[in-house]
């Protein structure tokens, strides 16, 4: 059904948009040239998906596939928005004769919408948080923490490079990493790298890293376990380690887990953090833990659906209180397919533990 859904819609929307040129006079010509347009992008998706997703065959270069990919994506997403934004103006009009002054204001629209949402994906920000508690020794620990980096497809070194120097002026005492950091060909990128394990040796106390469900996608043909380790983070596949002064639980995404195999009888008194890619709580997680962080939603990436992918991921975007602790679900510091957010702007968290 899902499939059916994600044929049907783009085709359905072209559609819908090629009726509105028409409708405002625009010649023949250009209107074969829009179709055509939009069919080279649709077609080259659904090549370059198929061939990153069924590693056995090469129809393109897997560096090539997923940027591909991601400009197929990226034209949907304006294309979606263009359809909106042709709503919007008859809407606003009483669905009048759709003239090519409207046309003219409604594609100034799609451009100026598309530009800002291409701006928020690669403008990165801190956002700070601060928990207090009585299961710290020392006065304060600082955590960063980032999730859904995505470095693959039009992810670039300077949008990671601006990442990684919010995590450097923010001074870690520990650096936690969420789930889909890579999303791509990595044989290439070694400058991205190099920034993942500059990172991870200015952490005082450590870096510590758990899987996506990205990461599983890309195991078939790059080591991506490996290169995480490489870069100098403790990968945790449902392991348990002691940093800092508190205890971090790592789970993966292939499997939701247990976290009490993991605990001790002396953790009561410690303060537990679960480190786990998706955001729904374990069934044996009430009273057990007093953090968890998470991504995986990206808040939905564009407004609204934010709302949509919490009631699906039983989740509350920023920080909440569940289970008897605290449950922060980021946006993540990057995107996933096309470069584009909107009203959902991408973050690393900053989380001060304070000894109350």
């Amino acid at each position: 059904m899902g499939y059916i859904i994600g044929l049907l819609m783009p085709i359905g929307i072209n559609y819908l948009i090629y009726r509105k040129l028409k409708e405002a006079g625009v010649s023949l010509f250009m209107r074969n040239i829009f179709i055509l347009w939009a069919l080279f992008w649709f077609v080259a998706g659904y090549i370059a998906s198929y061939d990153i997703g069924n590693v056995e065959y090469d129809i393109l270069p897997g560096r090539w596939a997923e940027i591909l990919r991601a400009l197929s994506l990226t034209w949907s997403i304006i294309t979606l928005l263009a359809f909106f934004v042709f709503f919007g103006v008859d809407l606003l009009t009483g669905f009048k004769d759709f003239t090519k002054g409207k046309l003219y204001f409604a594609l100034a629209l799609t451009l100026a919408g598309s530009l800002y949402c291409l701006f928020e994906a690669y403008y990165v920000t801190p956002r700070y948080v601060e928990i207090k508690t009585d299961k710290l020794e020392a006065e304060k620990l600082r955590i960063v923490f980032l999730s859904d980096v995505h470095i693959g497809g039009l992810s670039t070194y300077y949008h990671l490079e601006r990442v990684m120097k919010l995590v450097d002026e923010a001074k870690p005492d520990i650096l936690l990493l969420g789930g889909d950091i890579l999303d791509g060909v990595m044989s290439y990128r070694y400058r991205e790298l190099e920034l993942l394990t500059k990172a991870a040796e200015k952490a005082k106390y450590g870096a510590f890293a758990v899987n996506g469900n990205h990461e599983y996608y890309w195991l078939l043909d790059v080591d991506v376990e490996g290169i995480i380790r490489e870069c100098g983070y403790n990968l945790l596949i449902f392991d348990r380690v002691e940093a800092g002064g508190i205890v971090i639980i790592g789970l993966d995404d292939i499997k939701n887990g247990w976290i009490k195999p993991y605990l001790k009888p002396e953790d009561e008194k410690k303060f537990v953090l679960v480190l786990k890619h998706r955001p729904g709580l374990l069934l044996d997680a009430d009273g057990k833990f007093d953090l968890q962080l998470s991504g995986h939603t990206h808040g939905g990436q564009f407004w609204p659906l934010g709302y949509f992918k919490n009631r699906v991921a039983d989740s509350v975007q920023g920080l909440s209180q569940k289970a008897g602790g605290y449950v922060y679900v980021s946006n993540g510091s990057g995107f996933n397919g096309p470069p584009m957010r909107l009203f959902v702007p991408p973050e690393i968290t900053v989380i001060d533990i304070v000894k109350e």
